[in-house]
Formats: structure tokens, C-alpha cells, sequence
């Protein structure tokens, strides 16, 4: 297996790997000269030499050159000395040629050969033309590279909104993978200010504790589910992950309490020792029944909810209560055909007596009173209704069958 150490041009940049080429005794954080594609560069030992897998290892391995000295260090500081005065020039260049670009940095490599710019634009920008100006300028390599608002906060380090230097600066060799469902189980305020870093993106840091929220959470009731205390059921209404414990409004008094998981388990099986000694003794109702009784009730209650469930139609429905009650004959006249072969097949109806047996008989008369027959007739027959008592037109009309719901 062969023999590297892990090497980084920057504090919060990727690690790579370089063949220690015979130094000897190289530690983490010496700094030394490697060679890379863009020539000699000053760079940091992350860790000393090691074996690795030969899978490990992409591309060629590149050597490291020497140990760094302090004429290195100055030479360095004196190249990038006129930061200012470079960005100066770049602007104006840029200006002249009216491109949509803002510069970020300018940096020169190791040995001078090479000067970049580093900028951000909304969009891609054609800056051929730009190139070649700055290279008859500067009388040196150009190279322009468009970054994103990470990278810009990454190059010019600052300080986040806990007070501490930048994540992406100081050690954060990767961008972290953010979503606002992070933001959501950790309970933050969707308030893009608030869970924002100062490149205008989603905060890095709201990855570190994600899964330990999501861990938490699983093992805790959730909000809005019901659950015994100690002091009584309740509904919660909040969950503290950083102390592991549930706020719960009691269905008692409103208040409302903390409890933990611990002391809510407790509750529950306390309360089912107490519901299973009861049954046991015979004190519920529902241990009073028999076997045979108990499924009988449940068949009963199961189908007297399945006709609720299945039947949409009021006047069905109202018909079905009046049996129910026993207040009386059902209004049948409003029902139609099926509604009453529903009714007839599910439940029994109290038949309706008919209209021509309502008149009561006509007392037998003598032969001999034939000429007062007809008074006696009269007095005893029931008189022909009134106008009054019969339905008008209207009324026959709202009496109709109404249409069944669909």
C-alpha cells in the first residue's frame, strides 16, 4: 500500500492526498511547498503519512517539494499586498466593457505566474474580451471564476449569527445539505432572517443536530395526541427535545404541565392494572355480560351503524327515528317506493290502518222506523269534511314525494 499525507491549501478546504517524497518527520500542521497542476503551491499538512488503499487514490499522485520557509511567507504576503489597488483596475476594465459582474477577490498564485479574480454574476458571462485586456495590464496569466454567495462567504470569512466565525471558513471542508424540513423538526421559526446565514442561504449548522431531533422525536407522543399523566388525561401540546419531555394540557383543568416520557408510561400502565382489577371483580358493565350477551350488543350496535351509514336520505332517516322512539306512525306518505322497501326489509313497520276502515259501521235499523231512517242517517254518518279540514292544492303540492338525495 503506498505512503501519503493529506495536504490542504486551506483551512476549510478538501483534503488530498500528496507522496511525502522522503520528508521525514512531517506533522499536522507543518506547512510545505507541493506541486499541483497550476505549479508550486503553499499548502498545510492536515495528517502525517500513512498507508492507504491504492482505491483511495484518484489521479496521479503529485509530491511534496519542500518544507516551507519564512521568505516563503513573505514573498506571498508581498504578491497579494495590493489587493485593493488589483480589484481597483479589474472594476474599471469591467466597466469599460459594460459586463454584469461583481468582484469578490483577487489572488496571486505561489510563484506570480498566475493571477485570479474571483466574482459573481446572476448569470454567465462572456469575459473573452475582458481576459485579454487584464492580461496586457497585469503582463501576467489571468484567470476569471465565477463563484456562488457560499463561495463568497467561504473567501471573505465573517462572522454568523451565533457570534462565531463562519462555519465554511474556519473548518467546514463541504457545504452541508440543508432543506426547511430541517428547520421544521427542530421546531425554528420559518422566518427566512432567522434561519439564514450571511451568504442568504440556509444555515449550514442546521444539519449538525438533525438527526438527534429526528431520534428524540420518535420516541416522544406527538403533538396533538392524547395521553394519561399522572395528574389526569390530557391532550399535548408541546415537545422540549432538549430536556426529552412533553407539555400536556390537562382535560381536567386546562393547565398546563411538563412530564416525561418515563412518567407518562408509568401513568398508563398504573391506569390499566386499575380498568383490568375492576373487570376482574365484575364492577365494569361490560363484565356483567355474558359472552353470548356481549356479541350480541356488539351485532346490534355494528348494524344498527351500518343502516345509519348506509342511508342518506332525511325523510329515511326520520322514519327510521319514530320507529325507533315508538312516538307514533311513521310519515310514510313522504317516503318513496324504495325508501319503504328499505325500511320493510330492514326494519319492521308498523302497518297503517286503512282509510276506508276508519269510518265506523252504520247502526242496523228496524223495519218499522223507515220514515226517520233518513234523519237517523244523517246524525250518525259522518258529515263529508269541510273545506278547512282538506288540504288545498298548495298543500297537496308540498306533501309530494321529495327527490332522494343523490
Amino acid at each position: 500500500m503506498p505512503v501519503v499525507v493529506g495536504i490542504r491549501f486551506k483551512d476549510s478546504g478538501k483534503t488530498y492526498y500528496f507522496d511525502p517524497n522522503g520528508i521525514e518527520a512531517l506533522s499536522q500542521g507543518d506547512h510545505v511547498i507541493v506541486e499541483t497542476v497550476r505549479g508550486p503551491e503553499l499548502a498545510k499538512v492536515a495528517y502525517p503519512p500513512r498507508l492507504v488503499d491504492p482505491e483511495e487514490i484518484v489521479g496521479e499522485l503529485k509530491p511534496v517539494l519542500r518544507r516551507a520557509e519564512p521568505i516563503d511567507f513573505e514573498r506571498l504576503r508581498q504578491l497579494n499586498s495590493h489587493q485593493d489597488e488589483l480589484l481597483a483596475r479589474c472594476a474599471e476594465k469591467i466597466q469599460e466593457h459594460g459586463l454584469p459582474m461583481r468582484l469578490v477577490k483577487a489572488e496571486y498564485s505561489f510563484d506570480g505566474s498566475r493571477l485570479t479574480f474571483y466574482f459573481t454574476a446572476e448569470k454567465r458571462v462572456d469575459f473573452r474580451a475582458l481576459v485579454r485586456d487584464l492580461a496586457r495590464a497585469f503582463r501576467t496569466r489571468i484567470e476569471l471564476r465565477q463563484i456562488g454567495p457560499r463561495d463568497e462567504a467561504k473567501l471573505l470569512g465573517g462572522i454568523g449569527p451565533c457570534g462565531r466565525l463562519l462555519c465554511c471558513a474556519t473548518f467546514l471542508p463541504d457545504y452541508a445539505r440543508v432543506s426547511i424540513k430541517m428547520a421544521k423538526d427542530q421546531d425554528l421559526p420559518l422566518n427566512p432572517t432567522k434561519i439564514s446565514g450571511v451568504c442568504g442561504r440556509l444555515l449550514c449548522c442546521l444539519s449538525y443536530e438533525h438527526d438527534q431531533y429526528v431520534s428524540v422525536k420518535s420516541r416522544m407522543p406527538r403533538k396533538g395526541t392524547w395521553v394519561q399523566t399522572p395528574d389526569g388525561p390530557g391532550e399535548v401540546v408541546g415537545v422540549n427535545v432538549l430536556r426529552e419531555t412533553v407539555i400536556v394540557a390537562l382535560a381536567s383543568t386546562g393547565m398546563q404541565e411538563e412530564f416525561s416520557p418515563t412518567q407518562i408510561q408509568e401513568a398508563i400502565r398504573q391506569v390499566g392494572e386499575i380498568a383490568r382489577s375492576r373487570n376482574a371483580e365484575g364492577i365494569t358493565p361490560a363484565a356483567r355480560l355474558n359472552r353470548s350477551e356481549r356479541r350480541a350488543e356488539q351485532e346490534r350496535r355494528g348494524e344498527k351503524r351500518l343502516l345509519r351509514d348506509s342511508i342518506d336520505n332525511p325523510d329515511v332517516l326520520e322514519a327510521l327515528a319514530w320507529l325507533e322512539e315508538g312516538a307514533g306512525d311513521p310519515p310514510l306518505e313522504l317516503l318513496e317506493e324504495e325508501d319503504l322497501d328499505m325500511l320493510s326489509d330492514d326494519l319492521p313497520i308498523v302497518p297503517q290502518p286503512s282509510r276506508r276502515s276508519a269510518t265506523p259501521p252504520l247502526p242496523k235499523k228496524s223495519a218499522g222506523h223507515h220514515h226517520d231512517s233518513g234523519a237517523r242517517t244523517n246524525e250518525n254518518t259522518p258529515s263529508a269534511p269541510d273545506a278547512a279540514s282538506q288540504p288545498s292544492t298548495s298543500q297537496r303540492q308540498r306533501r309530494r314525494r321529495r327527490p332522494r338525495n343523490s
